[in-house]
């Protein structure tokens, strides 16, 4: 299957690693947080140049990392489907190579979850797994097999359900989980809420905000899952790492980071 992010980088492996190597070489890693305790990460779905340099904040906390397994979380670009797919294919290719899908974990989910389904419906399109496998690509020492998940609906109960199967099948695993999502739209307080509900694991608020539209998110399923599959599988802290608001037609951008400490 090949990959849609030509669309959006660099097509040729030169000088997409090329690329993806000075966003990642720009990205300052911030002092106090503990890269080893990395559990999981939320980055741009879309991109955009302003995406990538923000995806690159969170990437970079992984720069040089050996890990197992990827699990990729994003929204979909096909309208909602009332399920969550996970790709049926054997290898995900990208312009840096195939990325080989986790055949045992996708399986284990879909036992853990009757809501999971092996179908292709959501998946190949310019954002979500398009763009995160080739970050993780660059930014990972050694190969890694991953778990593309899209979010056909993107209610409580699917996150929370989503959420706990997934951080019950990384337990024991060198893994992140890899949520994408493109902020859309809130004023200054409700982004300061916004924040704060990340970052004090504020579920409840942070679907408050998100399913009232207070905060408009694409992705906001994603968003919320990877930080209850954080926390389930041990995070004790949470950062936004960037946050770029919206402008006009440009949609905004965000960067998290969930660890143990």
């Amino acid at each position: 299957m090949s990959l849609a992010t030509r669309a959006v980088y660099p097509s040729q492996p030169t000088p997409l690693r090329s690329h993806l190597d000075a966003l990642l070489a720009e990205a300052e890693l911030p002092a106090d947080l503990d890269a080893d305790a990395l559990i999981g990460i939320v980055v741009p779905d879309s991109n955009r140049a302003s995406g990538g340099a923000t995806a690159a904040t969170a990437y970079q906390l992984l720069r040089g990392a050996s890990l197992d397994t990827a699990i990729v979380i994003s929204p979909s670009h096909n309208g909602e489907f009332g399920r969550l797919s996970i790709c049926q294919t054997d290898t995900y290719h990208t312009p840096l190579g195939g990325v080989p899908v986790n055949d045992h974990l996708r399986n284990e989910l879909c036992d853990e979850d009757d809501d999971i389904f092996l179908d292709d419906t959501g998946h190949y399109h310019t954002e979500g797994a398009d763009v995160q496998l080739p970050f993780l690509q660059a930014a990972l020492a050694g190969d890694f097999d991953a778990v593309p998940i899209v979010m056909g609906e993107e209610s409580p109960a699917f996150c929370r359900e989503l959420g706990g199967a997934v951080g019950e099948v990384m337990y024991g695993k060198r893994a992140v989980v890899v949520g994408s999502c493109d902020l859309l739209g809130g004023d200054d307080d409700a982004i300061a809420r916004f924040r704060e509900a990340i970052e004090s694991f504020d579920e409840s608020e942070l679907m408050h905000l998100l399913g009232s539209e207070t905060v408009r998110v694409e992705g906001m399923g994603a968003l919320i899952t990877t930080l209850i599959a954080s926390k389930a599988r041990g995070a004790t802290h949470a950062r936004v790492l960037a946050l770029t608001p919206p402008d006009g037609d440009v949609p905004g951008s965000l960067a998290v980071a969930f660890w143990k400490g």
